[in-house]
């Protein structure tokens, strides 16, 4: 750990997320680097041990007090290569899921697509720690598995059908589909916030070819396909990154996993700028 931090910062580690996070601590030294899940990313924020995190977009619909930073997200439109329904048995036969418990969101999105989209409820169990690739997939009573992260696309069974849930979602919405936002806990303020994880987002961008060489390396996945992952995030969260959200935002009310109002809260130093979704 730092002795007393500037920030303390928690990211993912995963292939997607790196060109966000990979040049913060060149950037700034006295940062306390955290790599932690999603869901714990989204519990220390909450609770405050983290101040600014790289959370999943619902945990801040269900936080409204968290502010997110502008002009940056982590988002696909189609495919997600990382948020994927693996199945042993036709779709229609599903009948029992395990989840990564790694993740909030991509729980979320499936839920979305099972329940409303094709008016399916099969059973839900959250795995007891992440799924891997080395899995014991075949030999197991699931009829399905959603994998997140950069196991998903490190799993090399055969499968009766393999469900990218980006690509589902767009297929659904025409929308893109915001994973994570970078999340800042409640009281902090400070006007060079935004402008340094703005640039750690544009030096990342600038080294994409870096950082696809040495996650190839460590992920044994083809320079190619890291490539064609980073090539296909988008990392902007603008108007038409919220137009997702909103609709991402309206089928968790139909849930009942979002309130039917959330006022988002834009991070801008002292001051916020506020959106509001749903139900006026």
């Amino acid at each position: 750990m730092t002795d007393n931090p500037i920030l303390r910062v928690g990211v993912q580690n995963c292939l997607s997320a790196l060109p966000l996070t990979a040049k913060l601590k060149e950037i700034e030294p006295g940062l306390e680097i955290n790599d932690r899940t999603p869901r714990e990313l989204s519990n220390l924020l909450v609770k405050g041990e983290l101040d600014v995190a790289l959370i999943p977009m619902l945990t801040v619909l269900r936080n409204p007090q968290i502010s997110i930073l502008p002009n940056i997200s982590v988002t696909c439109r189609g495919a997600s290569y990382n948020s994927i329904m693996f199945s042993k048995t036709a779709p229609a036969d599903i009948k029992t899921v395990l989840v990564d418990r790694r993740s909030i969101i991509s729980i979320a999105l499936l839920r979305a697509l099972l329940n409303i989209r094709w008016s399916m409820q099969p059973v839900e169990v959250l795995s007891s720690k992440p799924i891997t690739s080395d899995y014991p997939f075949l030999t197991t009573d699931y009829d399905a598995f959603l994998v997140v992260g950069d196991a998903a696309m490190q799993i090399k069974e055969e499968f009766n059908s393999r469900v990218d849930l980006g690509e589902q979602w767009y297929a659904w919405t025409s929308e893109s589909f915001t994973f994570s936002v970078w999340g800042v806990r409640e009281g902090l303020e400070g006007p060079a916030l935004d402008e340094l994880f703005l640039q750690a987002k544009e030096e990342g961008l600038a080294a994409k070819d870096e950082i696809i060489q040495a996650e190839s390396s460590r992920l044994r996945v083809h320079e190619e396909k890291c490539r064609e992952i980073l090539g296909n995030t988008i990392y902007n969260l603008g108007t038409e990154e919220m137009k997702g959200v909103e609709w991402f935002h309206f089928f968790m009310d139909e849930l009942k996993i979002c309130e039917p109002s959330v006022e988002l809260k834009i991070y801008g130093g002292d001051q916020f700028q506020m959106l509001m979704l749903g139900k006026k």
